[in-house]
């Protein structure tokens, strides 16, 4: 009989928001989202030399998730919904309950047919056999595939996190490493004006600059604002003015 914990785990949803295409990034993070993108591809980036892993290091807001369900998203359209999974760790130890062993065994059985595996939040497996006997399984399904690749996001190096098991560790630390730079304020300047190009948020110069001076210097943040933002103003019939952004946001 199979537990009810199984039913609970279902696959994460991709920001759509998420692509190669509203990604920004600077000169710094250019060899990271090249690399990204082939793998996406199915190419080989010259720096893995056919590794499994790829990983990702640094601080929250240096876009790795945003690379993640990129390429995650690119894979998918080019080669079908099965192709690929992007695996949220902190979510996804939310949702085990008391068959946990089961219930991940249960979920992960039905990607065994992809090629492209990206995980993010590494950070959350420490002290968390369940979640790390998953990713494990997962290195060594994709190691087994001529084709197989795991993208892996960390803040930190596995060399570094505590409670890890040193199979796993060693195993993330064979393939190619790539730190993520945090962006310059250039940068997140140009990166709010994208997304607000993006998702045709009517938004005045005057308010741009006023959401950039006042919120704080993550992406999240900026994603976040902008939806309560754009919401706000489709309900109450109004212009988004940096009155009603103090408003909304308490800025």
């Amino acid at each position: 009989m199979i537990s009810s914990a199984i039913q609970t785990l279902f696959p994460f949803p991709l920001n759509p928001v998420c692509t190669f295409h509203t990604l920004v990034v600077g000169e710094a993070n250019q060899r990271a989202a090249e690399a990204v993108l082939a793998l996406a591809e199915n190419r080989d980036p010259p720096m893995m030399q056919r590794a499994t892993v790829l990983l990702l290091t640094g601080e929250a807001g240096t876009g790795k998730s945003h690379l993640l369900q990129a390429a995650v998203a690119h894979c998918r359209a080019r080669e079908g919904e099965e192709s690929a999974i992007y695996l949220d760790l902190a979510a996804l130890h939310g949702q085990l309950q008391e068959s946990a062993e089961q219930a991940l065994s249960q979920f992960l059985s039905r990607y065994a047919a992809c090629r492209l595996v990206a995980v993010d939040d590494l950070q959350e497996v420490t002290c968390r056999p369940v979640l790390q006997e998953g990713i494990l399984y997962l290195f060594n399904r994709m190691r087994e595939l001529p084709d197989g690749r795991m993208l892996v996001a960390s803040r930190q190096s596995p060399q570094w996190l505590t409670g890890l098991r040193e199979d796993l560790r060693s195993r993330l630390l064979w393939g190619s490493a790539i730190a993520l730079e945090a962006a310059s304020d250039e940068m997140l300047a140009a990166i709010l004006s994208k997304m607000v190009e993006d998702r045709q948020v009517r938004c005045s110069d005057e308010l741009l600059k006023f959401l950039h001076s006042r919120l704080p210097r993550r992406i999240p943040d900026y994603i976040t604002a902008l939806e309560r933002l754009d919401e706000a103003g489709l309900l109450r019939k109004r212009p988004l003015t940096v009155p009603l952004a103090k408003e909304i946001l308490h800025l």
